[in-house]
């Protein structure tokens, strides 16, 4: 006996899943601009239809994959095959459309971000501090996603799953997956590399009103049997 999921049509397309429908939901009450399967390729030869492409033609486009599940090493293959051939960074997201993390503001330090410092020898440069490991807050938290980047240099690197969290700019009205949803650098008010506004780490913004709403409206949005949402 075999199963697949149940079509679902929302906002004028039919998703291959309640869950892709469930995001797309979530891009719509925050404003994010989304195209879904906008284009299929050829990845080493093999067929593939990205999930949804947001921000495009904009410096801050990527793609977003959705799984329902950890996704498979020949997922991610396909995924940095994708990274590569349209030089755009790619999310493999398998986390559900949730807060991802409670509220965080009480961490207001370095110290308290990065957790304790330890000290190594190296030969050649002496004493150097590394870090000790995860800092308390993390202990109990799940990673998100896997993202793919294009090469760099002509090179690579292999996939690592984060703690990439959607994360609300108090600058701008962009919202973007960020590693533990700092906010950094603000894409529309400064442009550049290597940038970083002082006092902006550590600075967590992934449980705003906002999203908190997105996230809600995304859970509770009725999909009955494949009709229009």
């Amino acid at each position: 006996m075999s199963i697949t999921p149940i079509e679902t049509r929302y906002a004028g397309h039919r998703f291959r899943s309640r869950l892709e429908a469930r995001w797309a939901v979530f891009f719509d009450q925050l404003g994010i601009p989304w195209e879904y399967e906008p284009q299929g390729y050829l990845v080493d030869g093999a067929p593939y239809l990205p999930d949804f492409l947001l921000y495009a033609n904009s410096d801050q486009a990527f793609w977003f994959e959705v799984k329902g599940q950890f996704p498979t090493d020949s997922e991610l293959e396909r995924a940095q095959g994708l990274a590569t051939g349209s030089e755009l960074p790619v999310y493999v997201y398998f986390a559900k459309p949730e807060m991802p993390a409670p509220d965080l503001s009480h961490i207001t330090t370095m110290d308290q971000f990065h957790g304790p410092d330890q000290w190594t020898w190296v030969d050649e440069d002496g004493w150097q501090v590394i870090s000790a490991g995860p800092a308390s807050w993390e202990y109990n938290l799940k990673p998100t996603a896997f993202r793919l980047n294009p090469p760099f240099k002509g090179k690579t690197r292999p996939p690592k799953s984060g703690f990439w969290w959607w994360t609300d700019c108090p600058f701008c009205p962009a919202v973007l997956l960020k590693l533990r949803g700092q906010v950094g650098i603000c894409p529309i008010r400064h442009q550049g590399e290597g940038w970083v506004d002082p006092g902006l780490y550590p600075r967590f913004a992934h449980n705003t009103a906002r999203l908190q709403k997105a996230y809600w409206a995304a859970r509770s949005a009725r999909f009955e049997h494949g009709e229009r949402g």
